[in-house]
């Protein structure tokens, strides 16, 4: 049986109860903790009410939640027993005298005493009852927190906006650790700073008043902070009001501070709350480390590591969707490019390999500027280039034409600092199909011969080849 089931089962044996199951009337006598206490559980029921609670003085513990709740207050002991009609005297005084004196008075009125062994009983039992539900409300607190947590977690394999966990994550907290106000901070790379989210006030801009001691405490943060207490709380003006916040969880990133959390906190927390707080620092800095890491290996799956352009595996998938799209547009064409370096083994064999990688970064670069932005390029191999060019019928043949040569300028101004005597060239093959003929591994087998024949016609040339026809040809030498 529960704490909360003895009390009712007190309440429900007493004569005035039998007689009056509908409603009790109480007067409590005293109002420390022991008032307190009958207070914060009693008045959840509706079939009791408390007449008033009597103390000697106004400043007695138990006054202010008492007037909140419209329960009357008085220091009068003996007035409001007078005025009292009710059922039930509880007497949590303590004073054995008072016990005495209130059972010859109350007896002739035919109302209840509780009071001495049984009064220190009915407190251990609404005590009991009180810890139990704060301990409920903890742990509750605490799943729905690791709840949010689990949520945003599960979400990390869609690739959320680092942006979007920590606004959410702001909401959340907020919420679990009853902060009025909080907003959420994401910084870039030179510590420049954006507001991104607000709770319990409106969003302020970072030129507002209040900005730089923003930074200014984000500077003195270290990643051994979970949370901190500002010494100083920070007022941020916003429209016609004014924000106040006095701590702030930082958010950290492996290159530093990626955001931080403000927040305005109670003066004295709980423990429960601090608690909450750092499971909270603690998962949030997880999350952003755990979307680093995808981001790392999406970057990993798709990009040659080192020369920055996409993989010959991202071409791969890339030209099987661009095939797919482009056959549902009959005015439409794909072109494929590719671009091998000339005589590159002899770079690699005179200059060394590091002189070699820098070419292969600088070649990376040359066809970059020259392609268009949707465009795609690819390393295919050791020393060749791919490129995706799509396109309309009516203007790509000019179109490819165009970037080819882009790309020959731009490839022979290259220069090497290590390698001052360095000429770099390339040959490129380009084929061009329309979304009628269009079939990926005949396009890809036509840049092949169009390479070749560029390689055949003496290198540092341009081959294009549209549906099975030759249609152009062109170079520097």
């Amino acid at each position: 049986m529960s704490a909360l089931d003895d009390v009712q089962q007190i309440a429900t044996s007493m004569a005035s109860v039998a007689s009056n199951a509908e409603q009790v009337d109480l007067l409590i006598l005293g109002g420390g903790r022991g008032g307190l206490a009958m207070l914060e559980v009693l008045q959840q029921y509706d079939w009791i009410n408390i007449h008033a609670i009597v103390d000697i003085t106004e400043s007695a513990t138990a006054f202010p939640m008492a007037r909140q709740s419209g329960i009357h207050t008085s220091i009068d002991c003996a007035l409001s027993l007078d005025q009292f009609n009710g059922d039930i005297v509880i007497d949590v005084t303590g004073d054995k005298k008072m016990a005495k004196k209130l059972a010859s008075r109350l007896l002739l009125r035919r109302i209840e005493l509780i009071s001495g062994k049984s009064a220190k009983l009915l407190f251990d039992l609404v005590t009991k009852q009180l810890r139990n539900e704060k301990t409920i409300h903890n742990q509750s607190t605490r799943l729905n927190l690791l709840d949010s947590m689990l949520n945003i977690t599960m979400q990390l394999e869609n690739r959320p906006p680092q942006v979007d966990v920590i606004n959410n994550s702001l909401i959340d907290l907020c919420a679990h650790i009853q902060a009025e106000k909080g907003l959420a901070i994401v910084f870039n790379r030179n510590r420049s700073g954006e507001i991104t989210h607000a709770v319990g006030t409106d969003k302020p801009a970072c030129d507002q008043p209040g900005w730089a001691a923003i930074q200014d405490a984000c500077l003195n943060l270290n990643e051994h902070h979970r949370f901190k207490k500002l010494a100083q709380p920070i007022h941020l003006h916003c429209s016609e009001t004014t924000s106040i916040f006095n701590a702030i969880l930082p958010i950290w990133h492996k290159d530093g501070l990626a955001g931080a959390l403000l927040l305005d906190l109670p003066a004295i927390l709980s423990r429960e709350k601090r608690t909450s707080l750092n499971m909270a620092s603690i998962h949030l800095n997880m999350a952003v480390k755990t979307l680093d890491q995808y981001e790392q290996l999406e970057q990993m799956a798709i990009f040659d590591g080192l020369t920055g352009a996409y993989n010959r595996h991202y071409f791969k998938q890339k030209i099987k969707k661009e095939v797919s799209r482009i056959r549902r547009n009959p005015t439409a064409t794909l072109a494929c490019g590719f671009i091998d370096i000339d005589d590159f083994k002899q770079v690699n064999d005179h200059y060394g390999h590091q002189v070699g990688d820098l070419a292969l970064k600088e070649i990376t670069q040359a066809i970059l500027r020259s392609i268009r932005d949707y465009d795609i390029c690819a390393r295919y191999g050791g020393d060749e280039f791919v490129i995706l060019l799509p396109g309309d019928a009516l203007e790509m043949q000019i179109s490819i034409e165009e970037i080819g040569m882009r790309i020959l300028k731009h490839v022979n101004e290259i220069h090497i600092e290590q390698a001052a005597d360095l000429s770099i060239s390339v040959s490129i093959g380009m084929a061009l199909l329309s979304a009628q003929t269009l079939d990926s591994k005949i396009l890809l087998k036509m840049a092949d011969h169009a390479v070749y024949q560029a390689k055949e016609a003496g290198k540092n040339c341009l081959r294009i080849y549209s549906d099975e026809q030759f249609i152009f040809n062109n170079g520097n030498k």
